[in-house]
């Protein structure tokens, strides 16, 4: 437990240096909302943050993993038992009943693989959505912890606040009309 606080508090301060070179990175002229970052510095957070993602969700990608290559296997298998069955049934035609038994032998033993596969498939989507509403509440709970960190920060140091934004410049439509006034300090245009 205290290991996954360290985990939290790790993750939490990547994500405040990230949050930190956002904040600071230089905005594009004349494009609202867009800024410029340094790659690399952007790209060494992201690293760290990768590398403190808990265990379980590696181990759950590995399930899956072998989970699917058990499924191949044993659809792989069942192919070649109903293959070799046909092969049998083609060579004994004459003696319907080995035919008829081996078909019966090579469908159960397909009904057992796929009944098979699909448990394994069950147990391992099971398995999956459990690790990762684990990793859900536990990033849900880092972001709470964060957000709280962050009111506290703002609140303690008025330095810390956002910066406010420029006022919007006037509509293109209020301009024309102070430059349209007719007291002489203007000009018209004409509608030639």
């Amino acid at each position: 437990m205290e290991a996954m606080r360290e985990e939290m508090e790790y993750i939490s301060g990547v994500l405040d240096e990230l949050e930190a070179i956002v904040q600071d990175a230089s905005r594009v002229p004349m494009r609202r909302g867009r800024a410029v970052v340094d790659r690399a510095d952007l790209l060494v957070m992201l690293d760290e943050l990768r590398g403190s993602l808990p265990r379980e969700l590696s181990e759950a990608e590995a399930i899956r993993r072998e989970c699917a290559a058990i499924v191949a296997a044993a659809e792989e298998e069942a192919r070649r038992i109903v293959e070799d069955a046909h092969e049998r049934a083609e060579t004994n035609v004459l003696d319907t009943e080995l035919y008829r038994r081996s078909q019966r032998r090579a469908a159960e033993t397909l009904d057992r693989a796929e009944r098979y596969a699909r448990e394994i498939e069950g147990g391992s989507e099971v398995y999956r959505d459990r690790v990762m509403g684990q990793l859900e509440n536990w990033f849900e709970d880092s972001l709470v912890s964060v957000g709280e960190s962050r009111q506290e920060l703002t609140s303690s140091s008025p330095a810390l606040t956002k910066p406010q934004r420029p006022a919007e410049t006037r509509p293109v439509e209020e301009k024309d009309s102070d430059e349209n006034r007719e007291d002489g300090q203007g000009w018209r245009a004409s509608s030639a």
